[in-house]
């Protein structure tokens, strides 16, 4: 054989071996093998987190006049009977160093728990709206460390369009990000009454056991949208992941609010037959 031909034979062994390397079994699962992976998990975080709560420690600040905010609240995950998946409630019991509720947490978690499911899900709401009027900027319920996650239910799947992006080795070597876009309207989030806010971001999911470490939301029509960053942490004292921070930022006419929220002494509270709440 001509030199030239060995050389010939040589960049082609190369370049066969350049594209087994590239192969799709080489290259990790597909989208729908990533997807359903996370989709798995997220119904077991749901499952694992009925009836938890948090200390949320938030700290906001705002740029434009410039003004700082500290928010201490229970961060509740309560699930109630026949209603899908699970409503997170942030309930504020002291800003900027002072107590903002009369009554005591346990009290207000009893009530959520043991009334009826219509009569909870009323004051849940109501309790929400109640502790965002302590933001330093009108952004409703939006800023929830878990809400990312709940796209990736089987309902809400189809809405998004899906896209798997490199692994991020910062993370973990085999922690796979996947780019979301939602298409379809009526939007899940909503601005006000009726307006449409389509969500797009990244989840960060270890496309070997679908679970979720960290995920970036952006929402609205807005040439610079609202975005939030959560990022999530085995908490072994309850055997299960939990927010471990969320990072949020809102643009405003005049300036900015920024906020970081770390999340700490997680608790599981159960309902007793005389409808008082135990910690176990």
């Amino acid at each position: 054989m001509t030199q030239h031909g060995r050389l010939v034979g040589v960049l082609l062994a190369v370049a066969l071996a350049s594209a087994a390397s590239t192969s799709p079994s080489a290259a990790g699962p597909d989208l729908q093998t990533v997807l359903d992976r996370a989709t798995a998990y997220q119904s077991k975080f749901i499952k694992d987190f009925e009836n938890v709560v948090a200390e949320e420690l938030y700290l906001q600040e705002m740029s434009t006049p410039r003004r700082k905010r500290t928010i201490k609240s229970d961060y509740l995950f309560v699930k109630y009977p026949d209603v899908a998946g699970l409503m997170a409630l942030r309930d504020p019991f002291e800003v900027d160093g002072k107590p903002v509720r009369d009554e005591t947490s346990a009290g207000r978690m009893m009530k959520l728990f043991t009334s009826p499911v219509a009569d909870a899900i009323l004051r849940a709401r109501a309790l929400a709206q109640e502790g965002a009027r302590y933001n330093l900027l009108d952004i409703g319920t939006l800023n929830n460390p878990v809400l990312t996650m709940a796209f990736l239910q089987p309902d809400y799947r189809p809405r998004f369009r899906w896209n798997l992006a490199g692994i991020d080795k910062d993370l973990g070597p085999t922690i796979r990000t996947v780019r979301f876009e939602e298409f379809r309207i009526p939007s899940i989030l909503k601005m006000g009454a009726n307006q449409d806010m389509l969500s797009r971001g990244l989840i960060w999911v270890d496309e070997e056991t679908g679970r979720i470490v960290k995920t970036r939301l952006q929402a609205g029509p807005f040439r610079t949208p609202p975005e939030i960053v959560s990022t999530f942490r085995r908490e072994e004292s309850l055997g299960i992941d939990v927010p471990a921070e969320m990072k949020d930022w809102y643009p405003d006419n005049n300036g900015e609010v920024r906020g970081v929220a770390t999340y700490s002494r997680f608790r599981r509270f159960a309902v007793q037959t005389d409808e008082a709440i135990a910690k176990p």
